[in-house]
């Protein structure tokens, strides 16, 4: 691959730059006014240096060099392999963007929006070269969180996204398939529910605050650093995730019910499935083990944060 092109020059644009260059590719970041290069390039800089634990084999200046800002998509695109774009969240301006692109990249290169609320389908779906179009939705700043949302339109050719998944595993990301476009995808729903609870707790006056924040911060937060709630709650019983729910499965039934859901929420099904799943990578013989290493890995980061200062 010659460059990846890296249209939007704000957080997701100067960190998806630092991850490609990071990487051993060459990034062309467009910048449209030469007077705002200093700045760009001062904040890349400073984000290099805080994430060289990362990959602290990979020096500072050799990923600086890498990095290259151009003033137009134009010069960006053009015989690149990659086209990332990372311009603000208007369907619009994503639409007219992608047009551009479809004329001026290699017909073999792969476009992908970094959006976080709609699929590629409401502003790609007229494009004649719709099949080598996807979304690529990191967590912000993806060069420090490597959970990438991977999700392809109906017109999207698995070819494409096989090769996205490649790209991304090369580049120390960690692609995540959602295999159906829904508004906000998957990432941003869960937070959104999680945000929402937040909002309603403190609005009804039950906590402050920071103490919202410190149930995250100094609670579930140092658990799901190691392991996704799926896992945390299968270390929780000793039979696994099914135990757990036969056990607890009733609070979310409860939770389920006074938000108006109809239908059951802890289905014999997604039991099923939850634990098959679980069982294929964790068999309950290496339950005892998991909990160890949970409980080290634990101890590590609050010793962390506590010599950080971010205790």
């Amino acid at each position: 691959m010659a460059h990846v092109a890296i249209i939007g020059s704000g957080i997701i644009g100067r960190s998806w730059a630092i991850v490609a260059a990071r990487a051993g590719l060459h990034a062309r970041l467009v910048i449209r006014r030469a007077e705002a290069r200093a700045d760009v390039a001062k904040a890349i800089l400073a984000a290099v240096e805080n994430a060289t634990p990362i990959t602290p084999t990979v020096a500072v200046d050799e990923v600086m060099k890498r990095i290259t800002f151009v003033a137009t998509p134009e010069e960006a695109a053009t015989g690149a392999g990659y086209v990332f774009e990372s311009i603000r969240e208007d369907v619009d301006e994503k639409a007219a963007l992608f047009r551009v692109l479809e004329g001026i990249a290699p017909k073999d290169a792969i476009l992908a929006s970094s959006t976080s609320s709609f699929g590629a389908s409401r502003f790609a779906s007229d494009l004649q070269t719709r099949s080598r179009i996807l979304v690529a939705h990191p967590l912000a700043p993806p060069h420090l969180i490597p959970a990438t949302e991977i999700v392809p339109a109906p017109f999207t050719a698995l070819e494409t996204v096989e090769t996205t998944f490649e790209l991304m595993r090369a580049l120390g990301q960690k692609p995540l398939l959602v295999r159906r476009e829904q508004p906000g995808f998957v990432m941003n729903r869960m937070q959104g529910a999680l945000l929402l609870e937040m909002m309603r707790v403190v609005e009804e006056g039950l906590m402050e605050p920071e103490d919202v924040d410190s149930i995250i911060r100094d609670g579930f937060g140092l658990r799901w650093a190691f392991l996704g709630p799926f896992a945390g709650i299968d270390l929780n019983a000793p039979g696994g995730i099914a135990d757990y729910l036969k056990r607890y499965g009733f609070m979310f039934e409860d939770l389920a019910r006074e938000r108006g859901m109809k239908t059951p929420a802890v289905t014999p099904s997604v039991v099923a499935e939850l634990h098959e799943a679980l069982r294929a990578h964790h068999p309950l013989s290496e339950h005892s083990n998991r909990l160890a290493q949970r409980d080290r890995l634990m101890a590590r980061l609050r010793a962390l944060r506590r010599d950080e200062g971010a205790h």
